[in-house]
C-alpha cells in the first residue's frame, strides 16, 4: 500500500470518527431543541383537539386552601365513590402514592383500605427505582402480589432480553397492596436535559413487563386486555388494527435523577388550554362538594354525567405541594404530570403517534453529507450555509407535518457537514503550510532566505527589472585557496569550504545582509537591498570584523585537525548599483550589478599586495568614519578607475 493511499484512508477514518462524535454531541445539544421548536409550531398551527373522553381532577390551591394538606385518605375514597358509583366513569387513575400511614387518625387508613375493594375501575399508581433505598422499598416477598395487580397481559415477541433498570418499588402499606385491585407505573422519563419527550408504556421489572398508567387506563376503557410486544411496536392483539404504538429502547432518567433504560415511545403533544394543561380540568374540591351535596340530597356543583364513560386522572398540583408533579415538556416549561399521562392516553385512543427516526438512518445521512463535503466543499460561503440550513430544516418540518410526525434530524447533518468542512480546510492549511515550509527550506539552500521572503511577499509583482539603490557590497575571499585545494581530495576541499561558509553566512544575516552569490572560495554579500536599512555601511563593517574573529577561531580548529591554514581577505565598498531580477521570464535571478560591485572585489584583492586583511573604500569610510578606527593607505590605482583612490584598513570599532 503506497503512502498516499494510506494518508487518504487515515483522513477518511478521522473524518468518520469526527462525524460520529459531532453527531452524538450535536444531537443532544441541538437536535432535541429543533425537535421541540417544530413540535411547538405544529401544535399551535394544527390545533389538534384532545379527546373529550379524558379529563383531569386536580388537587389544586383551592382544594388545599379549604382542606389543608395532607388529606385524610377517606377523602380520596369519597372522590372514587363519586366518580365510579355516581358518575359511572369507565376508568379512574389515582396518581398520588399511598405510602405513609395517617399519623393523625389511624382509623382513616383502615376505612380507606377497606373501601378499595369497592372500586372495579380504579387504577392506583406506583414508582419503580433503579436502586434500593433501605427501608423505603417493597420487600421482595411482596413482588408476586404486586405483579398480580396488573389488569392486562403482555405477550413478548421481541426475542430480546433487556437488562432491567428497575430493581425496587417504592414501599406500600400492606393493607393497601392487599385491597387495591389494579396498579400501574406512573414513571415519566426525562431526557438528559430534563425535558420530557417520550413515555414508557410498559416497564420491565423482575423479569416481567408491567403496564403504565396510560396503557392500563386505555385497556380498561377499550376492553382490550392483551397486547403484543414486537421489536418496533406495541400492538393490540387484533393484528395491530386498534393500536400500533412505535417503541424503541432508550435511556432516560427516573424521578430522582438516576439513569434508566426502557422501552419508550415519543409523545404526540396537544395545544395547551391553560397554564399547565391541555385537557379539561376540574378542582378536587368541587368534586368533593358535589359528592357531599348528592349525599345530602342537594344539587351537585358538577353534574356527575360529565364523567360518564370517561377516563379520569386524579393528581396533585398546588403551590403548597410538597411533591413536585410538574415536568418540562416539549410544549410547556411546566406541564402537570397527570396531563402527560392524559396526552399519552389520547395518543392511544386516536392511534396517532410520532414516528421515531432510526439513529442508523441519521448517521448514514450525516456521513453522506460529510462525504459530499470532503469531496466537493472548498470554501465557506454565508449564503450557502443559510440556504442549506433552511432547506434542511424545512425538509424536516415538511416530513414532520405530513408524514406521521416523522422527525428527520436537520441540525446534526449541517453541524457535522460544516465541522468536517472546517476540519478539512484546517487540514489543507496545515499540510499546505508544511509543504510550503519544506519548499522554503529547500529553496533556502539555493537562494538567500531574505530574497526568497521578498519574492514570496511580493510574488504577484515577480518580473524582470529592478531599482537603482545605494548599497554596501562586501566581498570575502580565502587567500591562495586554489593552490591549497590542489593538494587536497575533493571531499576535503568540500568539507573545508562547507565549514567555512557555514561559519560566515549566519554573521551576514545577523547584520541584515544577504549572500548574493558564492564565487568558488569567495562570497559576495549585499547590505541595504532587498532588506532596506539606512545603516547598511556600518552593518557591513560590523559583519566584516566578526567574520575576521570567527575565521580566526576556525583556523585554530583546522590546525588542530591537521588541515591546511586558511587566511581571508575582506573588501567593502558603498555606492549605487542596479538591484533586481535579471535573466528570462522562465528563470530569474536576483543580483546586484554595477561598477561599485566590481570595486569591492578589486579592493579585496589589495589585501594580498598590502599584507592586510580588511579594506574598505573611501565612499564606505565617509559613512562610518565617526565609528571606526582605520589606517589610511596610500592611493592605489584600481583597474577601471582613471584616478587613484584612497582605501582604508579597518582596525576596530571605536
Amino acid at each position: 500500500m503506497n503512502k498516499n493511499l494510506k494518508s487518504k484512508i487515515l483522513i477518511i477514518f478521522i473524518f468518520t470518527i469526527v462525524s460520529v462524535a459531532i453527531y452524538l454531541l450535536s444531537f443532544s445539544l441541538f437536535e432535541n431543541k429543533i425537535n421541540d421548536s417544530l413540535t411547538k409550531i405544529l401544535v399551535n398551527i394544527q390545533q389538534e383537539k384532545v379527546s373529550n373522553d379524558v379529563v383531569l381532577i386536580v388537587i389544586d390551591d383551592k382544594s388545599i386552601k379549604r382542606i389543608p394538606w395532607p388529606w385524610r385518605k377517606e377523602l380520596f375514597s369519597d372522590m372514587f365513590s363519586f366518580l365510579e358509583h355516581e358518575a359511572g366513569a369507565k376508568s379512574i387513575v389515582f396518581q398520588n402514592l399511598i405510602v405513609f400511614p395517617d399519623t393523625y387518625n389511624s382509623n382513616s387508613d383502615k376505612i380507606f383500605f377497606q373501601s378499595l375493594k369497592n372500586y372495579n375501575n380504579l387504577i392506583n399508581s406506583y414508582i419503580l427505582l433503579n436502586s434500593n433505598l433501605a427501608g423505603d422499598v417493597l420487600p421482595e416477598e411482596y413482588f408476586p402480589l404486586f405483579e398480580s395487580k396488573s389488569n392486562i397481559k403482555i405477550i413478548d415477541k421481541t426475542g430480546k432480553k433487556f437488562v432491567p433498570s428497575y430493581k425496587a418499588v417504592i414501599k406500600f402499606q400492606k393493607d393497601f397492596l392487599l385491597n387495591t385491585k389494579f396498579l400501574a407505573s406512573s414513571i415519566i422519563p426525562e431526557d438528559n436535559d430534563d425535558v420530557v419527550r417520550n413515555y414508557m408504556p410498559v416497564v420491565y421489572f423482575n423479569g416481567k413487563y408491567l403496564p403504565s398508567i396510560a396503557l392500563s387506563a386505555y385497556s380498561m376503557y377499550t376492553g382490550i386486555d392483551t397486547f403484543i410486544l414486537y421489536d418496533d411496536f406495541l400492538c393490540s392483539n387484533d393484528d395491530c388494527l386498534t393500536l400500533k404504538m412505535p417503541i424503541y429502547y432508550h435511556k432516560g432518567k427516573d424521578y430522582i435523577g438516576n439513569n434508566v433504560y426502557g422501552l419508550l415511545t415519543d409523545i404526540n403533544w396537544y395545544k395547551p388550554k391553560t397554564l399547565y394543561y391541555s385537557h379539561k380540568t376540574y378542582s378536587a374540591d368541587d368534586i368533593l362538594l358535589s359528592y357531599y351535596a348528592l349525599k345530602s340530597g342537594k344539587s351537585p356543583k358538577i353534574d356527575p354525567i360529565e364523567f360518564k364513560d370517561k377516563i379520569v386522572i386524579i393528581g396533585l398540583n398546588a403551590d403548597k405541594n410538597v411533591w413536585d408533579q410538574l415536568s418540562e415538556t416539549q410544549v410547556l416549561k411546566k406541564q402537570a404530570d397527570i396531563d402527560v399521562h392524559a396526552t399519552m392516553i389520547d395518543n392511544m385512543l386516536s392511534n396517532t403517534f410520532k414516528m421515531k427516526n432510526s439513529n442508523d438512518y441519521t448517521i448514514f445521512i450525516t456521513l453522506i453529507f460529510c462525504l459530499f463535503i470532503s469531496r466537493g466543499f472548498r470554501n465557506f460561503k454565508t449564503n450557502l450555509l443559510f440556504t442549506t440550513l433552511l432547506s434542511t430544516i424545512y425538509f424536516a418540518y415538511y416530513l414532520y407535518e405530513y408524514f406521521m410526525y416523522i422527525y428527520v434530524p436537520s441540525i446534526t447533518p449541517i453541524v457535522t457537514m460544516y465541522s468536517v468542512a472546517l476540519l478539512k480546510n484546517i487540514y489543507s492549511i496545515v499540510t499546505t503550510d508544511k509543504t510550503s515550509e519544506m519548499l522554503k527550506h529547500a529553496m533556502g539552500k539555493y537562494v538567500s532566505k531574505d530574497v526568497m521572503k521578498k519574492v514570496i511577499s511580493d510574488i504577484d509583482k515577480l518580473k524582470l527589472g529592478g531599482v537603482r539603490a545605494v548599497v554596501t557590497i562586501l566581498f570575502v575571499d580565502i587567500r591562495n585557496f586554489t593552490q591549497i585545494s590542489e593538494k587536497l581530495s575533493p571531499q576535503e576541499v568540500s568539507s573545508i569550504l562547507n565549514e567555512y561558509f557555514s561559519t560566515i553566512e549566519p554573521i551576514i544575516g545577523k547584520y541584515h545582509g544577504i549572500v548574493n552569490k558564492y564565487m568558488g572560495d569567495g562570497l559576495l554579500a549585499v547590505f541595504g537591498e532587498p532588506i532596506k536599512n539606512s545603516q547598511h555601511a556600518m552593518n557591513a563593517i560590523k559583519c566584516g570584523i566578526e567574520i575576521v574573529d570567527k575565521v580566526k577561531i576556525l583556523r585554530e580548529k583546522l590546525i588542530l585537525e591537521g588541515k591546511p591554514i586558511i587566511n581571508i581577505g575582506i573588501g567593502i565598498n558603498t555606492g549605487e548599483v542596479f538591484a533586481g531580477n535579471i535573466g528570462t521570464e522562465e528563470r530569474l535571478e536576483y543580483t546586484v550589478i554595477g561598477d561599485n560591485v566590481n570595486l569591492a572585489y578589486r579592493i579585496e584583492s589589495y589585501n594580498q599586495i598590502l599584507k592586510t586583511q580588511f579594506l574598505i573604500s573611501e565612499s564606505t569610510y565617509e559613512f562610518v568614519k565617526d565609528y571606526v578606527d582605520v589606517v589610511k593607505l596610500s592611493q592605489v590605482s584600481i583597474k577601471g578607475k582613471s584616478k587613484p583612490i584612497d582605501i582604508y584598513e579597518v582596525l576596530s570599532i571605536k
